[in-house]
């Protein structure tokens, strides 16, 4: 199983690396031909679009292994260990249902999509493509929350990175 949590880590953060990095490229094109070309390319703003969009959806597992995402924490440091895991178990109970109901609400979306046959401006790129990122982002955020709640019960056995399942 850890085998299987590294290679998904690693699977989310090169695909979100990869595509913030075509996205500052995209951007960056966009700019250069604007101003000093004097002719911007139509297509990069579209593409950049787009993959933030991806960005964003693939980003959500990720910070919620990592504990990246805002807080109020005030209450929950007051408590007793035992009430902190329960509490928190809650937290990650409620946010898995949120987010089973999101996939399957954009997988309905995506499907429609599918259906109406739409295609982007100036790629012509199938919008379903675009709206499958919301139930393949919240898969993940799914994956992630499962496993942060086995984090909860396990024993800390190390701090540094590479000996923990994340």
């Amino acid at each position: 199983m850890t085998y299987f949590l590294k290679m998904l880590n690693g699977f989310e953060k090169v695909l979100v690396t990869i595509s913030m990095a075509l996205m500052v490229i995209l951007i960056f094109v966009q700019v250069f031909t604007r101003y000093i070309m004097g002719d911007a390319l139509s297509w990069t703003e579209e593409a950049s679009r787009y993959l933030f969009i991806w960005l964003i959806f693939l980003s959500i597992g990720i910070s919620f292994i990592e504990k990246k995402h805002i807080s109020i924490d005030i209450i929950s440091d007051r408590l007793p260990k035992k009430a902190q895991i329960i509490l928190q178990q809650s937290i990650f109970l409620i946010l898995i249902a949120l987010s089973v109901f999101l996939l399957i609400g954009g997988w309905d979306l995506v499907e429609q999509m599918q259906t109406f046959k739409q295609k982007s401006a100036t790629l012509q790129v199938p919008m379903w493509i675009v709206y499958l990122s919301l139930p393949i982002g919240f898969l993940f955020a799914i994956l992630r929350l499962i496993q942060a709640s086995i984090l909860l019960y396990l024993p800390e056995k190390s701090t540094s990175k590479e000996d923990s399942l994340i």
